[in-house]
């Protein structure tokens, strides 16, 4: 499953212009609109976060929708991800009702789109 630098280059630019589409992102970018005293550095922090985990989940959410389901190894070989951070990806997934379990492959779990 060997992808060149171009089509993973074309995936985490389409995963990065879909995590700027989240809610979630565009609330806390929002925040900076309010007049309230925030402390710069800590709010920096908290977007850079944000926008990286938003980014990785469109980044998986985009090889299931691509692939279907798929094993946490898969979707860490496709996504470049290690695969303990995929983990804690589809359990965020998994408790917001975007994943859900699909059967096991290779005494694994897959994952496929809800």
């Amino acid at each position: 499953m060997n992808m060149s630098d171009k089509e993973k280059l074309r995936r985490k630019t389409d995963a990065t212009i879909d995590a700027l589409k989240s809610p979630r992102l565009r609330w806390v970018m929002g925040r900076s609109q309010i007049k309230m005293e925030i402390d710069e550095g800590k709010y920096r922090k908290a977007v850079d976060s944000i926008m990286q985990e938003e980014n990785e989940r469109h980044m998986i959410t985009g090889a299931l929708k691509e692939k279907g389901a798929l094993t946490v190894e898969e979707l860490a070989e496709l996504t470049g991800l290690q695969p303990s951070r995929i983990v804690q990806h589809v359990i965020a997934l998994r408790r917001t009702g975007a994943l859900t379990e699909a059967g096991e492959k290779d005494d694994q779990y897959l994952y496929k789109l809800a």
